[in-house]
């Protein structure tokens, strides 16, 4: 399937599951009631302190993920820590505005600067992606434990029993995953080998992929040669995550609505339920995301659909504004545009594919 062709079927796909969610809310008893004006009235009184301090601690993670990208790619070259901030800035921006495909911006943008290839610049992004579903993971399980959620309902008591049940299963899932990462980093050539005979009956096209896959993980893996950098990049990945979760706690605490009174392992929980929604995402507007944080702080801690839905946007605007405002500047300090930010990026894999 063409790449464009494969982009819209996939957005098709997002604005269809998002509107039947939509739909269905619209449709629910509980929302045919929801007040338009008590909405606004929450939204417009949010107290400034809060949000100041909401950018500035989304503005930090930024530099935070550009210091761990470092640490990765330290072993490969010694790379400029402007550059890989810049990088972190334009590639989440460009996810904002153009969805899913903005992914390998960043990739792309740090192998152009840098002069290093695409593909080890792959390999360290899926590295990034274990990381932080390891730690999200982590801190949904450790804010489960000191959390007393009281459900409002008898639907609510069930979402509340399972989702301690799904946060502990994910505290020995991540577990597992990482002795499974630790494994494979010491016996990778092993393993891949023995992967790649366990699948021989499968084409060889995707045979081809997935050795292709396990070569990168293996290539990400490799960065990591001593006790320093794993500690570090453990501890930037924790502070990172910890710096997302007060995001959402500075909005809740600006707003009140009886926000204000959720603890921040609350804030924490509604963000590990946000980020499930970001599956289904719709460029510029998210969608997903903010339906996600509505369900979790309407069933799991009582706030008034009204509030709910106000601290949802307000969560989002706080993440995705700063973002693409300082992606706009840096893009016109950069001398690029959109277009071309992403026409490096297909440059880039273009000629990925032409060496496969």
């Amino acid at each position: 399937m063409k790449r464009g062709l494969r982009r819209w079927l996939w957005l098709g796909v997002s604005i269809v599951v998002v509107g039947l969610i939509f739909y269905n809310l619209s449709r629910s008893p509980e929302w045919r009631s929801f007040q338009w004006d008590q909405f606004w009235a929450t939204l417009t009184q949010a107290r400034p302190g809060f949000l100041v301090a909401a950018v500035a601690v989304t503005s930090s993670s930024y530099f935070i993920r550009a210091y761990r990208w470092k640490l990765f790619l330290d072993s490969i070259k010694k790379a400029s820590l402007w550059v890989l901030f810049v990088a972190q800035v334009l590639g989440f921006s460009s996810i904002y505005l153009i969805g899913r495909p903005g992914e390998f911006v960043r990739p792309a943008y740090i192998a152009k600067k840098e002069e290093v290839s695409f593909t080890s610049q792959l390999a360290l992004l899926l590295l990034e992606r274990i990381y932080d579903a390891v730690f999200l993971i982590l801190l949904l399980a450790v804010s489960l434990e000191f959390l007393r959620l009281e459900a409002p309902s008898p639907r609510g008591a069930s979402l509340v029993a399972w989702i301690h049940w799904t946060g502990r299963v994910m505290l020995l899932v991540s577990a597992l995953l990482v002795a499974g990462v630790v494994v494979f980093r010491l016996r990778a050539a092993r393993l891949t080998a023995s992967v790649l005979r366990f699948f021989r009956f499968l084409p060889a096209r995707a045979l081809h992929h997935l050795e292709r896959f396990l070569t990168s993980f293996s290539d990400g893996l490799s960065v990591i040669r001593n006790w320093r950098t794993l500690f570090l990049s453990i501890a930037s990945s924790a502070v990172l995550w910890a710096l997302n979760a007060t995001v959402f706690w500075f909005a809740f605490e600006s707003l009140g609505e009886g926000l204000e009174r959720l603890p921040w392992f609350a804030a924490a929980v509604v963000m590990f339920c946000a980020a499930q929604g970001l599956i289904f995402q719709l460029p510029g507007v998210g969608g997903g995301y903010q339906l996600a944080a509505i369900a979790a702080l309407t069933q799991f801690f009582a706030v008034t659909k009204e509030a709910a839905t106000a601290a949802s946007m307000l969560v989002w605007i706080l993440m995705s504004l700063p973002c693409v405002s300082l992606g706009l500047l840096l893009l016109f300090y950069e001398g690029l545009t959109l277009k071309k930010l992403s026409a490096i990026a297909e440059e880039e894999r273009t000629a990925v594919r032409g060496k496969a």
